[in-house]
């Protein structure tokens, strides 16, 4: 039987690490380059991704607030061998995740401290590592204290930078300055539409996927049943909102030709900064990005290990999985994981052969999130026939034909933008693309391997 946290949280730190998962200011650069039809495609993304994502969560979240988060939304639908299915294919998809994402905290740092570093491979390497130990040593202390740190990196990291740039944007109009973009029209907001477009609209779906995550952390939330929806909603009006506005900001004040893609974030702010005479103001801003970062690994740390701990009590795993600390984490799978990531983020640090590899596993493992996000919004529209009485407290509004509408739309955008995500890139081109695809799915589902390994093993002493 789970154990409930002593501590609960509340409507704020529910919102947080879910604004920490869906929301990063590092990915705005590439999109300020857009222009005015950046709004566009925002509202796109915001209306066939993550409005249905979000009250989708939300149901499920509000009418089954487990410890197992998806694994019991998804195992309520469809049993216990597609739960397990779901969050293995996350937790093994976080792991070539996460060296990007501790990439990005150094080159922030080193920005911050001193820019000469961001080339120096055992710094990058040293930080990476350290950096990941920190945040498990944190998790360690429990889901609460790991929302808690998710929730003040979130804060400080990602709201704070973001409102720094919607802010500079605005003195940056009052003051006069040269706009960098052409006054705004209806034609303005349309974008010029081509086949080469498809790959953006991709990325940009999945860049907005996380909102979820908070359903990990049920048990510790103080009234899931109500707190939950109204996280949500908050959330998602924070990701959406941010992103527009922070990315106007960007594009409004840099040209998109001196918007630097390979310099990301860091360098937008030392721009904009520089303008005002306020240089010093970069240096900060990249450290509160670096802490965003932060935040947005450590919502994803705990929670889909604590759903294979679920996993586990049900007998699919053995059972070192399901042991938790007395802080309620999987400690012991916490640890192994840590091990895992400090291979990988060395490898890829340290050998510059190895980024090419990377680059293509990281792509590969992309394909999994159709194993992790088709089973969600699936599993609303099948709750509704198979427990059409079970008490839910948030319900997607309207009939059954809203709800088909709803996890549809989020069904189709999750299966388009994972499919496109297997077109070969612009430097590969001697390799058809049906053979190309065909090699990314395979080596994705190299890593479902030890999914049907445990399922074909499992013994009855497994069971808790």
């Amino acid at each position: 039987m789970s154990v409930r946290p002593a501590a609960k949280l509340g409507i704020f730190y529910v919102a947080m690490v879910s604004t920490a998962a869906g929301f990063s200011v590092r990915n705005l650069p590439s999109m300020a380059v857009e222009g005015w039809p950046l709004i566009f495609w925002y509202v796109v993304a915001t209306a066939l991704f993550l409005v249905p994502l979000g009250l989708t969560a939300a149901e499920l979240a509000s009418a089954w607030p487990k410890d197992g988060g998806v694994y019991d939304w998804v195992a309520e639908a469809f049993g216990e061998r597609t739960g397990f299915m779901s969050v293995w294919s996350i937790v093994v998809l976080n792991l070539p995740w996460y060296p990007t994402v501790l990439a990005f905290v150094a080159v922030s740092l080193a920005f911050g401290f001193d820019p000469a570093l961001q080339d120096n491979r055992l710094f990058v390497a040293g930080v990476m590592i350290a950096i990941f130990w920190l945040l498990t040593l944190v998790s360690l202390r429990g889901p609460v204290t790991a929302a808690q740190f998710t929730s003040f990196g979130t804060l400080f990291g990602s709201i704070v930078p973001a409102l720094a740039l919607i802010v500079a944007g605005v003195a940056w109009i009052a003051a006069g300055k040269h706009v960098a973009l052409p006054p705004l029209t209806l034609a303005r907001l349309m974008p010029a539409w081509d086949a080469g477009k498809i790959p953006f609209v991709s990325s940009l779906l999945l860049a907005f996927t996380g909102l979820e995550v908070s359903g990990y952390y049920a048990l510790a939330v103080r009234d899931p049943q109500r707190d939950y929806p109204k996280a949500m909603l908050l959330a998602l009006l924070a990701i959406s909102g941010l992103s527009i506005f922070a990315t106007l900001a960007i594009a409004l004040t840099v040209p998109a030709e001196k918007i630097s893609l390979s310099g990301g974030v860091v360098q937008t702010f030392a721009v904009i900064s520089n303008e005002f005479g306020v240089g010093w103001a970069a240096p900060v801003l990249a450290v509160l990005t670096a802490l965003g970062a932060l935040a947005l690994m450590c919502a994803w740390l705990v929670g889909p290990l604590l759903s294979l701990a679920a996993v586990a009590r049900h007998g699919m795993l053995p059972p070192i999985f399901r042991s938790l600390s007395v802080r309620q984490v999987p400690a012991a799978i916490m640890l192994w994981q840590c091990a895992v990531v400090t291979v990988i983020a060395t490898g890829f640090a340290l050998v510059p052969q190895v980024n090419q590899a990377y680059w293509i596993l990281t792509a590969a493992v992309t394909a999994l999130l159709a194993f992790y996000y088709l089973p969600i919004f699936a599993a609303v529209i099948r709750l509704r026939y198979t427990q059409p009485n079970a008490a839910r407290p948030f319900r997607i509004p309207g009939g059954i034909a809203v709800v088909w509408f709803v996890a549809g739309t989020g069904f189709a955008a999750t299966a388009f933008a994972v499919l496109v995500a297997l077109a070969p890139p612009d430097t590969v081109k001697a390799i058809p693309s049906t053979v190309y695809a065909g090699g990314m799915i395979v080596l994705a589902l190299v890593w479902m391997i030890p999914w049907a390994v445990f399922l074909a093993v499992r013994r009855a002493s497994w069971l808790a």
